[in-house]
């Protein structure tokens, strides 16, 4: 009865002390047992603070962390019975604290449980790999047979354990892995704003195309109506005046016979004569009645062209391709094998250009011999077209090139000089810019003479010419049959018409000293020097974007007195030629900086001409020639030199055009005053 009434007081201890615990939570701020703590003389000597508050003093054997109280043996095992304190995980005399002071500073807990917001965590627990506080091990019967162990221990160890370092490695890999990504979604938000330009060029240039093609045929079908109107025109002509000759003549037959009316012998001597030529009248009016059908024509819609207009994709339309991050790989791909190719390609033209040296040689020349024997193609013969200031030659291919594409096996031969010099010209001719119209005409910038001139190169005739405010310089063509030129005295840029007689049109200010100039999706590129930069211009002379610092924040150009505009796949690119620098700098269409080209054969780079989608001509005036640079490999070819002797070669030209259809180069030169 005695050990029964303990452990019922024990019990009812425990269950009030349980109550006292969830009221307040803070076990070390319960009146009476700090004091108890306190009390005690000896550190080593704990009691079983539930006795103690009946006034008894036991000696602990037990402890609990969750309640953080010492137990007797008694109270320990109704603790470990009663339903509500079952799950706690006791410690024994042997791991239990020898007193007890509360949180240390290594204990303070300030992390909140998601569950119970005005509890800390401080538990936790291995089997199920969670977090807890008090409220979760009292709550949750799941934790009741499991170890739970306090989080202060399990953290001294936490640094020097795998998952800790695992954790670390995994966020930094994380970390690499969203900046890639971030990369790669830049890189492909850049490749749609390019192929949304590149899509709305092609539309635009097809559109161009469907354009001449209806104004050609307009032209044809207007002509040939006017051709069968004149014709029927001159044959009613005809027959309208033989009936108002035989109208006069009868009239006159009339008149005599009547004048004879009281003249019996005269009158039969008229009415004789009158009869034989009212025979003569009537077949001449049976041969106009016979004539007098001319056919008719009717103008008839073209069946296809009203099934094209009719059909709801008539000039075309998007397809899906390659994926964007499949494009980026492969782009990246394209990228790396092409920037080693071509260090590659440098790393041995350096050892080339290093080896002629030593041998005391012409770089130019061998450089360009030891090429050709690599590509095992025949010796390049001299070029020869002199040009002088007052003219324009031109230079054709030999039959054995066929029209191909490679410029840089085309061997040339010199053409008759078409002189630029008209009756009004009140200097000589300073052709600084040169451009191929359709027909097999050339547009040509004469900067001396303040003009634009407009050539056939079939008769090598000026046929119209129209007058500037001031000295242009660089010139493109715009759709339309019309083209841009640059005014960099006035800062300003004239449109003209280019069909017939050119036109002046409208004018663009842009302000600065502009030069090159080309255009490309509703845009104009110019360059510009003092200061040395290219923009991007809208038609109304906005600026869209400008480049003048490449990425270290210096100035990328000098002297960028001209630009083209290819079409490369898969998007268009420009190419600017800098006579300071001795460079050719390749941009994007959004004038970011893709690469650069120099050669030790080039000097003073001018005009620049497109050919295909791969090569580019390229002026070298103070270096006397005409180069080719492929584009892919980053390859320069000399085409064109200034020879020996008089009349050999070519000097300091300016700018150039290639004719496809006849497989001929148009270059203008500016020669020495003292060249002979």
């Amino acid at each position: 009865m005695a050990t029964k009434s303990v452990e019922k007081r024990a019990l009812d201890n425990t269950v009030n002390r349980f109550l006292h615990i969830v009221a307040l939570r803070r076990m070390d701020s319960v009146p009476g047992r700090k004091a108890q703590m306190a009390s005690g003389s000896t550190p080593d000597l704990t009691y079983c603070q539930p006795c103690a508050e009946d006034g008894r003093k036991i000696l602990s054997e037990a402890f609990c962390p969750v309640c953080k109280e010492f137990l007797c043996s008694i109270c320990a095992r109704v603790h470990r019975n009663q339903k509500i304190t079952k799950s706690h995980a006791l410690q024994n005399q042997s791991s239990m604290p020898s007193s007890f002071s509360g949180e240390s500073e290594d204990e303070t807990f300030t992390e909140t449980c998601q569950r119970h917001a005005k509890e800390c965590i401080k538990y936790y627990c291995p089997r199920h790999d969670a977090l807890l506080c008090g409220d979760c091990l009292i709550e949750n019967k799941e934790h009741r047979s499991c170890k739970v162990e306090k989080i202060s221990q399990v953290a001294k160890q936490y640094k020097q354990c795998a998952e800790y370092s695992n954790l670390k490695t995994g966020l930094v890999q994380m970390s690499s892995d969203i900046g890639k990504l971030s990369h790669n979604i830049q890189a492909i938000m850049k490749s749609v704003e390019e192929e949304s330009l590149t899509n709305i060029n092609e539309l635009r240039k097809f559109r161009t195309e469907i354009n001449q093609y209806l104004d050609k045929r307009e032209n044809e079908l207007l002509a040939e109506i006017d051709q069968k109107k004149r014709t029927s025109k001159t044959l009613l002509d005809e027959l309208k005046s033989k009936c108002t000759n035989m109208k006069s003549s009868i009239e006159k037959l009339k008149s005599e016979i009547q004048a004879q009316d009281d003249n019996s012998n005269q009158l039969l001597i008229v009415g004789k004569r009158a009869i034989k030529e009212l025979a003569g009248l009537q077949a001449a009016l049976e041969d106009v009645s016979r004539r007098n059908e001319v056919p008719r024509y009717k103008f008839h819609r073209d069946p296809a062209t009203e099934q094209l207009i009719a059909s709801e994709k008539a000039i075309g339309g998007l397809e899906e391709g390659e994926s964007t991050s499949g494009l980026v790989h492969q782009q990246r791909q394209q990228q790396t094998t092409q920037e080693q190719w071509q260090q590659e390609t440098m790393q041995q033209h350096k050892k080339h250009m290093k080896a002629v040296s030593q041998k005391g040689e012409s770089t130019s020349a061998l450089g360009h011999q030891e090429r050709q024997q690599q590509k095992k193609q025949q010796p390049r013969p001299p070029a020869t077209m002199p040009q002088q200031l007052k003219h324009m030659q031109g230079v054709s291919q030999k039959a054995h090139f066929k029209g191909s594409a490679d410029l840089s096996r085309a061997k040339f031969s010199r053409q008759p000089d078409i002189s630029m010099k008209v009756s009004g010209d009140g200097s000589d001719c300073f052709l600084a810019s040169v451009a191929l119209l359709a027909g097999e005409r050339l547009l040509l910038v004469d900067r001396y003479n303040y003009s634009l001139k407009l050539v056939d190169t079939n008769n090598n005739k000026v046929v119209s010419q129209v007058k500037l405010s001031s000295e242009p310089w660089g010139m493109c063509l715009l759709p339309g049959d019309r083209a841009a030129v640059t005014l960099p005295m006035e800062g300003k840029i004239q449109l003209v018409f280019a069909q017939g007689n050119t036109t002046l049109q409208d004018i663009v200010k842009v302000g600065g000293q502009c030069h090159g100039i080309d255009f490309c999706d509703d845009n104009l590129i110019v360059s510009f020097t003092s200061p040395a930069k290219v923009m991007l211009i809208d038609m109304k002379g906005k600026v869209k974007k400008s480049v003048d610092k490449n990425s270290s924040g210096k100035p990328l150009f000098q002297f960028p007195l001209y630009l083209t505009v290819t079409r490369e796949s898969p998007t268009p690119a420009i190419y600017v030629s800098d006579s300071g620098t001795n460079t050719i700098t390749k941009l994007s269409i959004s004038l970011e900086v893709l690469q650069s080209y120099q050669d030790p054969t080039l000097t003073s780079p001018q005009g620049l001409a497109a050919v295909g989608d791969n090569q580019l001509l390229i002026c070298g005036r103070t270096s006397n020639n005409i180069l080719l640079l492929d584009t892919l490999t980053g390859e320069i070819t000399q085409l064109l030199g200034r020879g020996k002797g008089k009349g050999k070669g070519i000097e300091r030209p300016y700018s150039v055009a290639y004719c496809s259809l006849r497989n001929m180069l148009f270059v203008t030169c500016s020669a020495l005053k003292n060249w002979n």
